[in-house]
Parts: structure tokens; sequence; C-alpha cells
């Protein structure tokens, strides 16, 4: 599956100044990643883990709903985290810094508006959440080997 290349209109965002980032960190998917190759997503989940600056997160543990998004700012560190809001740790005075390419992809796909909520196109939680089902084993385990070597 290619990763879809998302929507960018930098000059509403600047309007803005990130209102949505300072809310709420976006939704990666499992190709953001690298999947569906297996083997390219456990690298780049344990290296991303490992950095501190991206989480796991979940929308229901019983029924292994868990997605990946960047930390909250503050809150670097923590492989597992359930924080609801806070700003996004890649936002910066001057935006995101990480490259449009890079963003996970519900902040590529967002649709910017003035004067009303930006547009989402449907990447909530739960659904973003769905997508990392089919990768739910390679998910913990890589946090797990992540939260292991950090001790």
């Amino acid at each position: 599956m290619n990763k879809p290349v998302g929507v960018e209109n930098p000059e509403i965002c600047k309007v803005c100044g990130g209102k949505c980032c300072k809310t709420y960190p976006g939704l990666a998917t499992p190709e953001d990643f690298g999947a569906p190759d297996i083997e390219k997503l456990k690298k780049n989940l344990f290296k991303a883990l490992s950095s501190g600056r991206w989480t796991v997160d979940w929308v229901s543990q019983e029924e292994g709903l868990y997605f990946v998004r960047p930390a909250v700012k503050g809150f670097e560190g923590s492989v597992f985290d359930h924080r609801y809001s806070g700003e996004c740790t890649f936002l910066t005075p001057t935006g995101c810094e990480l490259s449009f390419e890079t963003r996970p992809e519900s902040c590529r796909m967002l649709i910017p508006k003035i004067d009303e909520r930006c547009d989402p196109q449907g990447y909530t939680r739960a659904v973003v959440a769905q997508r990392w089902k089919e990768y739910y084993d390679i998910l913990i385990d890589v946090a797990i080997d992540v939260e292991n070597s950090n001790f």
C-alpha cells in the first residue's frame, strides 16, 4: 500500500498557528513506518519509539486497539501514553519540525480551513487503531523491546 501524499496549505496553517497540533498530536498509520514490509516496520517503529518522541496510545486495550502518535510535549520518553490532549512534540514556533512527507498520515491528510474546524477526513483514533490491528503483535513486541532496552 502506498502512503497517501496528503494535503498541504502552509498559508492557512500559519494564520491558524497550529491549533490542532497544540491540542493533540496527529495519528500515524502502519504505512508511515514501512508497512506492509514487516522488517521495515519493526526497524522504523523501534527507532521512533526509542527516540522518546513517539508513543503507543490506545482506544481499547481489551480489544487490542492501539496506534502510534507523536508524544505530547513535556511527556516524551513514555513508550505507552494514553494522554488525551496536549501539544505535539514536533510543533515549533515556526511550524512542524518534520518534513511534510515524514509527518503522520493523519497530519498530511488534514484539510486546513480558516474560521472553522479543519477537516480530519475521517482519521479518528478508532479508525487508525483498526488499521494497526493486523500489526498488533508487532507493535506490542517492539514497544516492549524498547521499554526493556531503556532499563
